[in-house]
């Protein structure tokens, strides 16, 4: 049966690869954080309607993993979505991965011998969440991490070369998150890229990714409707890794301030970040299939022993 379903899985998605990358109406109702994974619906946004809700705050979105949810399709940190099935019964299985990070650690020029070392000064935001778990796991040993609240205050760090919270002390390193990243960067000739953590996180690990953000299916939405969903957003996705000016036509018609809302970004920076190298780390990857880097991530937040049941196929 296992391999039966995958089969019609694999199906559905060669057969959309054959299809339109031209702007889709829904018939499933999906949420997802505004940002990075929105970008994955970039089809949806012009014709998809009140069936598409992104929201700007992600907290509203994963708690959409419910009993009794409205929302047939659910995108959200993949370390949350598998804490409410693990830990709140919620009743959705995990279908896809759509985000496989978009972090880095920048220099600020400031560091004598331009080598991070474990006891030089580093700027980090969202203390124990995702950002901060990765960053440990790719760097295990710091001892000089100092915490700001927003991402906005790490590029200010950045940019400046200076914590303001910590009483201008002076900063060598400091954890992003792209496109913010290059924002920050144009503001200051000293900094500059140092680490691609995507590349140290799979280096530790073995090869495996990070599975930053995915996809939930609600255990009661339309099996058919969600199969061919997921064909045309693995289309989609595939389709903008290979050419980033898909984007003009799905999105013709759409304001730049409603797209800037959903992507947070404009949409000349998203295209920028697509044909840099997939900056954004976008992608798509059924989630059973890579089922031992989902419970690789998950595990840094302490889900361990994970059912097979969870994942939809």
């Amino acid at each position: 049966m296992k391999s039966k379903s995958l089969f019609i899985l694999s199906t559905v998605a060669m057969l959309a690869s054959c299809g339109s990358s031209s702007p889709r109406t829904l018939e499933l109702n999906v949420a997802c954080p505004a940002g990075a994974p929105a970008i994955a619906f970039y089809n949806y946004v012009k014709d998809g309607g009140a069936a598409l809700e992104i929201n700007a705050n992600p907290a509203n979105v994963v708690a959409y993993l419910s009993e009794g949810s409205a929302k047939d399709i659910v995108v959200a940190p993949t370390n949350a979505g598998i804490a409410a099935i693990k830990n709140k019964k919620a009743p959705f299985k995990i279908a896809a991965t759509l985000t496989f990070g978009n972090f880095y650690l920048a220099s600020t020029g400031k560091d004598d011998n331009d080598t991070l070392d474990n006891d030089d000064y580093v700027v980090a935001f969202q203390q124990n969440n995702v950002p901060d778990r990765i960053l440990k796991y790719c760097y295990d040993s710091l001892a000089n991490v100092h915490y700001v609240d927003a991402a906005s205050d790490a590029a200010q760090a950045l940019i400046s070369g200076k914590n303001i919270h910590d009483d201008n002390a002076d900063v060598e390193y400091v954890l992003m998150a792209e496109p913010a990243l290059a924002t920050a960067l144009s503001k200051n000739a000293s900094a500059k890229e140092y680490a691609n953590l995507q590349t140290v996180f799979a280096e530790k690990s073995g090869g495996m990714k990070i599975t930053q953000a995915s996809i939930f299916v609600n255990n009661s939405a339309d099996k058919a409707k969600v199969n061919a969903f997921l064909g045309n957003v693995s289309n989609d996705v595939n389709g903008l890794r290979d050419n980033a000016d898909v984007l003009d036509t799905a999105l013709e018609g759409v304001s730049e301030d409603d797209v800037k809302a959903k992507f947070n970004a404009p949409l000349a920076m998203v295209k920028k970040m697509m044909k840099g190298g997939n900056r954004l780390g976008l992608g798509y990857e059924t989630a059973y299939s890579i089922r031992q880097a989902v419970e690789n991530f998950v595990a840094l937040f302490g889900l361990t022993d994970l059912n097979e049941e969870i994942y939809y196929k």
